[in-house]
């Protein structure tokens, strides 16, 4: 009887003890998980939204917010903490020089236009004339009797700030002088409501970017080329498409934890591969 009472008391001290350890190691799981806070730019957010997809089932400690407002809340969300990673779909400014870039990809601004304006090519002069209002039927342009109605997107938008930045350049003026009309043209705050509206707007101009090429409606829309060249993953890569660029994910001051274990992750041949298949250009090996 002495015996069973020792057994019985033992299996219980082993119970506590198991109990009490998994009591203690459920603070240490907890510490274990993260939430990483990201936002910017529409037109990173689609890559952006695939990497979340992968890496959150292959790291089920992590969970990864997104939220897209264009590149200019990128810096602003980093700096009130609200973010630990931005989005931008252009360089840093002047204004940024806080940040911390890592380029995860190329991109090109890509031309849509109505298919009514009977236009498939423009000299880069000939869009920044249409976009300042200098040109205002397309058939100044080699197209069609059409009144041109430029669409732009909103002023937070990196894909703007790069298009307006080599408009400017080609007529040797400011952006702002270059965007006095735009005040006039229909503004839009995302890369799909920009192509929605070329889709559906008579003799439209808009901008998206190398990924939405996949799916413009080119029954009603086309994508024209500059200067006689089509964006494309290879004309990027050897710089031949005049409107091209970087798509960045930016941090403040060097990245920790897992934050730094994600971009390390985004830079992988495995991240990599899943900027090339949403279209853009990868920049490091992707097998």
């Amino acid at each position: 009887m002495e015996n069973k009472t020792l057994i019985v008391a033992a299996v219980l001290v082993v119970a506590v003890i198991f109990v009490a350890g998994a009591f203690v190691l459920l603070p240490k799981d907890n510490e274990s998980s993260a939430t990483i806070n990201v936002a910017g730019s529409t037109t990173v957010q689609p890559i952006m939204a695939n990497f979340q997809e992968i890496y959150e089932k292959q790291h089920k400690n992590v969970t990864i917010n997104i939220t897209a407002q264009g590149s200019g809340t990128a810096a602003p969300a980093l700096r009130n903490g609200t973010a630990d990673i931005g989005m931008l779909s252009r360089d840093l400014n002047s204004g940024e020089s806080d940040l911390r870039p890592l380029i995860i990809a190329g991109d090109a601004v890509v031309i849509v236009v109505d298919k009514n304006s009977g236009v498939t090519n423009l000299t880069l002069e000939q869009l920044a004339k249409i976009y300042s209002g200098e040109y205002t039927n397309w058939n100044q342009v080699g197209g069609n009797n059409l009144v041109i109605s430029p669409i732009v997107r909103d002023s937070t938008s990196g894909t703007r700030e790069v298009l307006d930045a080599a408009m400017a350049s080609k007529l040797g003026t400011s952006t702002s002088d270059l965007s006095k009309n735009f005040n006039k043209y229909s503004t839009q705050g995302t890369t799909g409501a920009m192509l929605t509206q070329v889709n559906n707007a008579r003799g439209s101009i808009g901008y998206v970017n190398l990924g939405s090429i996949p799916v413009v409606n080119t029954s009603v829309t086309t994508v024209i080329s500059i200067d006689g060249v089509m964006p494309t993953q290879q004309t990027v890569l050897n710089g031949t498409y005049e409107i091209s660029r970087s798509l960045i994910l930016a941090t403040i001051g060097e990245p920790t934890g897992e934050v730094a274990a994600f971009l390390t992750w985004i830079m992988s041949p495995q991240g990599q591969k899943i900027v090339e298949d949403n279209d853009f250009v990868p920049v490091k090996p992707t097998a």
